[in-house]
């Protein structure tokens, strides 16, 4: 904080002393710095955005800042930050809004990093419902970034704040669709990172401008990255405007198709290619992000999978001890030739038998009518599930505790070498340091092994590896393939496949 910033603090209290109890600044922007405060009239608090005193003796800042305040206080809406007052005294041109608790976006992203896709749809779907309100009442807002979406503490809600560039008019036929409100061409405003390409451009720009603006954020919201990344501010607009967006899929393969095809739409570069409105928007993220139940034939593939791990690892086990070894030393050792052929065929039966498992499930999945999409994105939905199940449970990371063991575990480690190096030096030197110094590197080993087990004790049941195993299976280059294999006419012996079919098909 500066010092004239100081001082503008101090003349602030005293022009709204008998208002307005000034707090302390919470935020700052290009135009306006925000303050929390306490109404004293209704002993509630607000934030109040007041714009710097420079700016407020320039007409066009002045009527520009003023605009803002008409334009928020004429929308209504659970999902956008609603102004209180506005006022002018002594020089401070201010409004008075509602104080919301808790973070922007992204503050919320910085410090816990990319979020589900349940938990990213429901922001999306509330910052929708807001534009969808706004666009109706011909306000595009042309600035929708996370830092401009506040996330209450205690509902989860998010709300839409900052229409400082915001463009309202009466709903425009100028796009030849009624109701889409439209700002017209001029200079370039609002942020290069989250601009559309007909933003960037300074082309006219209309309620699928923020619907862009929208698929960026939600590019970030999943990823924890800008789909677009340069040096400077034109950079980035050219991108905007000329390179293709990433598919997000690319970046965050555990993203469910149907929102990944969403985010993937609202950057297109055209706008006739997006939604057509936020309304569409809102219902095809709510349809992708719904807990639904998977189809009957992937919830069994799902469980038989389940079922299946004992029986594969009792077989891993016996081929790698009880096969492998024969079949290497029949091949190392001066065995007869059929001693070698007998223990590899035994060998290759044994690996190829769960291939030919796999095949014969996936194509009783394909004869069901379902591909390899569908049965990643119910692994996936069950994941994300699984991971917020797990977080609720056992947090989001390391506690006091475990990060306390941790340490211990690492003194614990250097005493034990310490002590390691102390034995070999006194062993033969004094008959009671050695074994002084030996009982310290036991303690010291015990310890380690003591306090590493309890420092991962919560870590590792905040994970579930066996889920998240098959869902990188299924996702990689041996999933498909299997699925390739499986949808062919003949991927192996017809007879061998039926009987496997048989013992798939539960009695």
């Amino acid at each position: 904080m500066t010092e004239s910033t100081d001082f503008m603090l101090n003349d602030l209290r005293a022009a709204l002393a008998d208002l307005y109890d000034i707090e302390v600044p919470i935020a700052r922007g290009g135009m306006a710095l925000v303050y929390l405060a306490r109404e004293q009239r209704l002993d509630r608090p607000v934030a109040i955005k007041v714009l710097h005193p420079d700016l407020a003796r320039d007409d066009t800042h002045r009527l520009r800042f003023l605009r803002e305040a008409r334009t928020v206080a004429q929308l209504t809406h659970p999902n956008i930050v609603p102004i209180f007052t506005v006022g002018d005294v002594e020089g401070f041109v201010f409004f008075a809004m509602a104080y919301v608790t808790g973070e922007t976006l992204a503050q919320r992203v910085t410090t816990r990093g990319r979020l589900d896709p349940h938990t990213a749809g429901g922001i999306l779907c509330d910052i929708g419902e807001a534009l969808d309100y706004a666009h109706a009442r011909g306000v595009v807002h042309r600035d929708v970034k996370p830092d401009n979406i506040l996330i209450d503490e205690a509902t989860g809600r998010a709300l839409l704040s900052d229409f400082g560039i915001a463009h309202a008019s009466p709903p425009s036929r100028a796009s030849g669709q009624l109701g889409r409100p439209a700002a017209p061409r001029g200079h370039v405003v609002g942020t290069a990172a989250f601009m559309s390409p007909e933003q960037a451009s300074g082309d006219l720009v209309d309620a699928r401008s923020d619907i862009y603006s929208l698929g960026v954020v939600a590019y970030y919201a999943l990823s924890g990255r800008l789909p677009f990344e340069a040096s400077s501010d034109e950079g980035l607009l050219a991108q905007h405007i000329s390179d293709p967006a990433p598919k997000i899929a690319t970046v965050v393969p555990r993203v469910p198709p149907r929102l990944a095809h969403i985010v993937d739409r609202c950057l297109s570069k055209e706008p006739w290619a997006r939604y057509p409105d936020a309304a569409a928007l809102v219902r095809a993220i709510s349809e992708a992000v719904a807990p639904r139940a998977a189809p009957l034939a992937i919830r069994a593939f799902m469980v038989r999978s389940t079922h299946l791990e004992a029986p594969a690892l009792i077989h891993a086990f016996v081929t790698g001890v009880g096969l492998l070894p024969p079949a290497v030393a029949a091949w190392l050792s001066p065995a007869t030739a059929t001693a070698r052929a007998a223990t590899t065929v035994a060998l290759a039966v044994a690996l190829l038998l769960p291939a030919l498992v796999a095949v014969a499930r996936v194509r009783r999945l394909l004869a069901a009518g379902h591909q390899r999409e569908e049965l990643v994105a119910a692994l996936a939905a069950r994941q994300a599930r699984r991971r917020e199940e797990l977080a609720f449970v056992y947090g989001t990371g390391p506690t006091s505790f475990e990060r306390s063991m941790g340490w211990l575990a690492r003194l614990a480690l250097l005493t034990t070498i310490a002590g390691v190096g102390g034995v070999l030096d006194f062993i033969d030197v004094s008959p009671v340091v050695g074994p002084f110094l030996t009982s310290v590197v036991a303690i010291g080993a015990a310890t380690t092994m003591l306090a590493a087990i309890l420092a991962r004790s919560r870590t590792e049941k905040r994970t579930d590896p066996v889920g998240e195993r098959a869902l990188r299976f299924w996702q990689g280059p041996l999933g498909r393939a299997l699925f390739r294999v499986a949808g062919r006419r003949n991927p192996a012996d017809p007879s061998i496949l039926r009987v496997l079919g048989r013992l798939e098909t539960p009695a």
